[in-house]
């Protein structure tokens, strides 16, 4: 994954020095992706657009801390990450939201159905990698930094998830097929 851009580093150093207008390009660079994230984290539209807000909300509170030295991606995701682990903690449930479309066809709904619920069933220790690494297509060492661990644990961790995700799978896989 590239690092920051120069244009992102310039948009970074005037939000720091009080530029607020700077935030909306920030949110265009990354708010799309923070609520993915979010959402896949949380579950319902709801909760990924409060988390999506309050983590931009952070980031205007502490633009003063702000420094353009390449880290910024891993803290955005790092605030959002505790954003919804807060939320999840309030909940202690995932469901599939209400208002969610799958497109046509019974067997391509299911699927996503039943890939959901085997992603929301997995720990969180595996189910977090995933989302980040595959989903979202965060390197490794910036998945490391945003989970608070080793690149050699959270390899691990994508590979023992990534199996039981396919177990999980393997029933409704084979009826897809």
């Amino acid at each position: 994954m590239q690092q920051d851009s120069a244009a992102e580093k310039r948009l970074l150093d005037a939000l720091s020095t009080g530029d607020i207008s700077a935030i909306t390009a920030i949110y265009e660079l990354y708010g799309e992706r923070i609520y993915r994230y979010a959402f896949r984290m949380l579950g319902n539209r709801a909760d990924a657009e409060d988390a999506t807000a309050e983590t931009f909300l952070r980031v205007i509170r502490r633009s003063q801390d702000l420094r353009a030295d390449g880290a910024f991606r891993t803290w955005l995701f790092r605030i959002a990450r505790n954003l919804c682990i807060d939320k999840l903690r309030q909940h202690q449930l995932l469901e599939l939201p209400s208002d969610a479309t799958y497109g046509s066809g019974e067997e391509k709904a299911a699927l996503k159905i039943a890939v959901w619920e085997a992603l929301g069933d997995l720990p969180q220790d595996y189910r977090e990698p995933l989302i980040l690494c595959d989903l979202e297509d965060i390197s490794a060492r910036e998945a490391a930094d945003v989970l608070g661990i080793s690149v050699p644990a959270l390899k691990s961790r994508l590979y023992r998830g990534r199996r039981a995700l396919r177990d999980k799978l393997g029933p409704a896989m084979e009826k897809a097929l």
